[in-house]
């Protein structure tokens, strides 16, 4: 019976799905805000309170999909006067396994991305457009009674690099990343 179960739900597995989440977002800087504090900047950058997501995909099967993503990261302020936002891009393999006949799934993200942002200061010489790696990982949950419906709980984020060169001989390189924990609703047809 157990082996019956499994085959049905791999084989209606495949398909596209489509979603949208909204949760909390992060933005790691790694010392940058800190770093610019004589352009007026002198804390840390703060934890926005808000960030959505539009997410959809081709699940191949039970274990191996394909997800794309665009999500927009909210507003981060540093100093009441330092505010920076983001939004990005992703292409990822998602990649998991499905239990309890098709109805909760585990997976996890490895992909790349683009991140567009809008850096408040013209005299910093960075680029506010940079490739990024994509990673991240959830929890899908598709109750059979609802039919295609789904719920996600996941964490996602771009990392990314500036390189900083402030007419020296030197360059200095942040790493960075954006992040989102989010709640999401999808449909599978």
């Amino acid at each position: 019976m157990f082996f019956v179960s499994c085959l049905s739900a791999s084989e209606d597995a495949s398909g596209v799905y489509v979603g949208l989440g909204f949760g909390s977002t992060a933005y790691v800087d790694d010392g940058f805000a800190k770093e610019q504090a004589n352009r007026g900047v002198e804390d840390e950058i703060a934890v926005s309170t808000f960030g959505a997501k539009l997410y959809g995909g081709y699940q191949f099967n039970k274990i191996i999909g394909l997800e794309a993503a665009y999500t927009h990261y909210g507003e981060f302020t540093a100093n009441d006067s330092y505010t920076y936002s983001a939004q990005g891009i992703s292409l990822a393999a998602n990649v998991g396994y499905t239990f309890l006949t098709g109805q909760l799934r585990p997976y996890l993200l490895l992909g790349v991305g683009y991140i567009y942002s809008d850096f408040p200061h013209d005299d910093i010489p960075v680029d506010d457009n940079s490739p990024t790696l994509h990673i991240g990982f959830g929890l899908d949950y598709v109750p059979a009674s609802l039919g295609g419906i789904g719920f996600r709980v996941a964490y996602e984020s771009n990392s990314f690099s500036y390189i900083v060169n402030e007419n020296t001989l030197e360059e200095k390189k942040y790493i960075q990343g954006f992040g989102i924990l989010y709640l999401g609703c999808y449909y599978k047809f």
